[in-house]
């Protein structure tokens, strides 16, 4: 009985720090961490973190010009045809509207989307929407750089 109150109270020692850092971060920040994070998700082919941060009514239009919804986007990297071996984030710059958040920002990514190579730079714009308390990513748009 001590022991599981002891545990009971470390776990709400850890989630009142975890709040109290979260509380301290700026909105922009946690934005900012947030794509990092994903990024590092679709590397990693992290399919069960990208899905709960994508909500249902997600669309993605990527550097191909081609639509994707939150479905085909979690059955493409379950299949592999979506496969990143990289994807840095840089020149981020966030901006806030109530419980919008607008993120623009280059990726240099190594990979394929569709059987195609998708290496090199792209410009992007990335919309949050705050539901429920959490910020879930609704849509993505792509453009690559060229040369």
């Amino acid at each position: 009985m001590k022991r599981t109150t002891s545990f009971a109270m470390a776990v709400l020692f850890v989630l009142a720090l975890s709040t109290l850092f979260a509380a301290g971060q700026s909105v922009e920040d946690q934005i900012k961490k947030l794509e990092m994070d994903r990024a590092a998700a679709v590397v990693k082919g992290d399919v069960a973190y990208v899905e709960k941060q994508t909500a249902d009514d997600y669309m993605f239009i990527n550097m191909f010009g081609q639509m994707t919804d939150k479905k085909q986007l979690m059955e493409q990297m379950k299949s592999g045809d979506l496969k990143l071996s990289e994807d840095e984030i840089s020149d981020m710059k966030v901006r806030i509207y109530g419980n919008t958040a607008i993120v623009t920002g280059k990726s240099t990514i190594k990979g394929t989307m569709h059987g195609m190579d998708a290496s090199g730079q792209s410009l992007f714009t990335r919309v949050f929407v705050k539901k429920g308390g959490q910020w879930q990513t609704v849509s993505l748009q792509q453009t690559k750089v060229m040369k």
